[in-house]
């Protein structure tokens, strides 16, 4: 079935108000099985394509809608073990994770960048990691903000919140647990934003289970805590709900009432400002007879999976007064609203494009969208942050982004690490995600020098500091020689977790395969994934000559420029340029000649070439069959961290004992100067206006500052 407006109160022989018909595919086309059940969608960042996840009694159906009006089934996931009338699924991260009623299931994981890379759908797919932390589970919870799954109504810690860290999605780890209100049905987990000032920034669980609104504290999942338990008159099963965006209030489903009682569809409307008291301020009755099942909120909108009923759409224009609104409906069972477990099971109304997907039990798959005056007037700037896709003229409400991420004006809760001491510690983070990490301190180290130099050895690369407030390094390495001296010395030292003179890119260029050639038509591209000192490349010259090279930013703006002359063959192009982390960095030569060499086809140019963990070589701006073998000018890339995180100092020492003839021993005219280095440890022949180091024969170190008054 194709596309209807609803029209006169029908849309292709389904009875409608304000919601459009865009497509339906059956059962048979969505991906076979006995039934369809839960259903969630995935935006792919790289492309802005929209997918339905669609579970189904045997599986799970990923569906391509970019054209709502002509979906495609792209691939189809199998059950992990057997069929089930339950499967749920959530994304994170672009994985999608899939749990099922089905015995020993546990949990799927699938890699959801793969769908883009298939080319004759649909096909089978398997998961890319499963965990077996339980078996069957009814419903999966996810915070998107911290990386946290809940598995809910599992066979472990009865049935309540099984709670898993899947900041690496293929490595789901657990974490914590809260048993002590039994089993949870379902759930929304949220990092706090709500006006209890008490749970402000914290990770709060509203969990229904079975005869209660109940709401746990979970910032810490080691010790969740349970804040409360909220019963009601004539509870029969206290099925699922969803909050407000501002976290006021709490709209939750009562699954048997309906059955069991003869009442129509009705939903609780709970003012949770104190999460510690939450209170019953209302209900919604409907006109239905039907079941409730699964709801969601976006914006101001409680879009309802109402079995036999179909999707109801109600306003909270007027929740503060504790009341809700029917003002949008689309009956996907027009037979009758009898309340009987069959119909629409679900729906996602998170698609950026406005179209609301809705699963069917019997049918398969609706897609649909919000029509007539409900979509006519919004923010109409795709860049907003409040865009409305299905807005027709714009209202003059479009928002910017916060720091957060968030819209403007909303408050500012950011997820990272709020510890000031830490190596991690962010700026705008008010919501601790737990991250935060600070490195060891080495061991401190003393020895009694007689007769040789001695030699401090510590497993990383150490700062080596003069005293405990210097600004600056003398040495950064693992063993560090102090000068040979008459009387007793000490040296600071501080662990780094930094990379130091990290080389990467082509070693050589295959001058089999190449040309001297121009060098400024194109760009190399690189992304930086911390501040960085970029130190240099190196270039092969036809002859000598003036060199310009230049770095632009993502933003396409000049970041660094350096000139150097060369001279005929292998050159080490100095750059010492800082670099702040970022994606999309160009680099090329300001200026034709002198002709560099450019390796060409057959040359095996392979991106990306890795800098240590620094950076990364990814493609050149050049297009056609030439990108990858035809532009690379640069080779072994030499980069340092540029503010990597130190542990605190400790002083190691260095006691002299009063040996006879110790001032014999220490060097004299058999003292000579080997080599004079930089500050980067990159050896000088010149060191006038520059901090720099003395390195003897006899393995003493001298710091220097020679100042030109010329």
């Amino acid at each position: 079935m194709g596309q209807t407006p609803c029209v006169n109160g029908m849309a292709g022989g389904f009875p409608c108000e304000n919601v459009d018909l865009l497509s339906v595919m059956d059962m048979s086309e969505a991906g076979g099985g006995s039934n369809m059940n839960d259903i969630w969608g995935w935006t792919d960042p790289t492309d802005s394509t929209e997918y339905v996840l669609l579970g189904r009694s045997n599986g799970t159906s990923f569906i391509d809608i970019s054209d709502p009006i002509n979906p495609v089934l792209i691939a189809d996931l199998p059950t992990q073990t057997t069929s089930s009338l339950w499967r749920d699924i959530k994304v994170h991260d672009n994985h999608a994770f899939i749990v099922a009623e089905a015995g020993g299931h546990g949990m799927q994981v699938v890699d959801l960048s793969q769908l883009a890379g298939i080319e004759n759908p649909p096909v089978t797919i398997q998961a890319d990691t499963v965990y077996t932390g339980f078996g069957n589970a009814h419903n999966i919870v996810v915070n998107e903000s911290t990386g946290r799954a809940y598995g809910v109504g599992t066979s472990t810690f009865d049935g309540g919140l099984h709670i898993v860290d899947i900041n690496d999605p293929l490595n789901p780890t657990l974490i914590g647990e809260f048993s002590g209100d039994g089993y949870t049905h379902d759930a929304q987990v949220v990092s706090y934003v709500g006006p209890d000032v008490n749970f402000e920034g914290k990770e709060i669980a509203f969990c229904c289970n079975e005869n209660t609104v109940t709401i746990v504290d979970v910032t810490n999942p080691q010790d969740a805590t349970l804040i409360s338990a909220t019963g009601y008159a004539n509870s029969n099963y206290t099925h699922q709900g969803w909050l407000t965006e501002d976290h006021q209030y709490f709209i939750s489903n009562d699954e048997l009432d309906e059955q069991n009682l003869g009442v129509n569809t009705t939903s609780f409307i709970w003012d949770v400002s104190d999460l510690s008291a939450p209170i019953l301020v209302g209900t919604f009755v409907s006109t239905s007879t039907a079941i409730d099942h699964n709801m969601y909120v976006r914006d101001t909108l409680v879009y309802q999976s109402n079995y036999r009923a179909g999707l109801r759409i109600l306003s909270t224009a007027a929740i503060d007064n504790g009341a809700l609104e029917e003002v949008a409906f689309f009956d996907l069972f027009p037979n009758n609203d009898a309340p009987q477990f069959s119909g629409t099971w679900s729906n996602y109304p998170y698609f950026p494009s406005g179209v609301i997907a809705v699963s069917h039990m019997g049918e398969g798959l609706f897609l649909l969208q919000l029509s007539g005056a409900m979509s006519d007037a919004g923010c109409t700037d795709p860049t907003a942050c409040n865009f409305d896709p299905t807005a027709l003229e714009d209202n003059g409400t479009c928002l910017g982004f916060n720091e957060c991420g968030d819209c403007e004006g909303s408050p500012l809760y950011c997820v990272g690490c709020t510890d000031e001491a830490s190596c991690n510690y962010s700026v705008v983070a008010t919501i601790d995600d737990g991250s935060c990490f600070e490195l060891d301190a080495p061991e401190a180290q003393s020895a009694v020098q007689t007769t040789e130099p001695i030699a401090f050895s510590v497993s990383t690369n150490a700062h080596w500091f003069d005293s405990e407030t210097a600004p600056d390094p003398v040495f950064i390495g693992a063993t560090y020689t102090m000068p040979f001296e008459a009387f007793d010395q000490t040296i600071w030292v501080a662990n780094s977790n930094g990379e130091y003179d990290a080389m990467g890119g082509k070693a050589a260029p295959d001058f089999n395969n190449g040309q001297h050639h121009t060098n400024n038509a194109n760009w190399l591209l690189f992304d930086v994934y911390e501040e960085v000192l970029f130190e240099s490349v190196e270039v092969y010259s036809e002859g000598g000559g003036s060199q310009t090279i230049d770095i632009i930013n993502s933003s396409g703006e000049l970041a660094f420029s350096a000139v150097q002359e060369l001279t005929s063959g292998l050159n080490v192009f100095v750059l010492n340029a800082e670099l702040p982390a970022g994606e999309g960095y160009e680099i090329r030569s300001g200026n034709a000649e002198p002709l560099l060499w450019r390796d060409d086809n057959g040359a095996d140019v392979n991106y990306p070439y890795d800098i240590g963990g620094l950076a990364s070589i990814t493609s050149t701006t050049i297009e056609g069959d030439n990108q990858y073998t035809y532009y690379y000018f640069y080779y072994n890339w030499k980069m340092s961290s540029l503010n990597p995180c130190l542990s605190e100092r400790v002083e190691f020492s260095v006691t002299t004992e009063e040996v006879s003839g110790m001032g014999e021993l220490l060097p004299q005219n058999d003292r000579k100067l080997l080599k004079i280095i930089d500050v980067t440890g990159r050896e000088i022949k010149e060191a006038s206006n520059q901090l720099h180091f003395m390195i003897f024969s006899d393995g003493s170190v001298q710091k220097r500052l020679l100042i030109d008054r010329q």
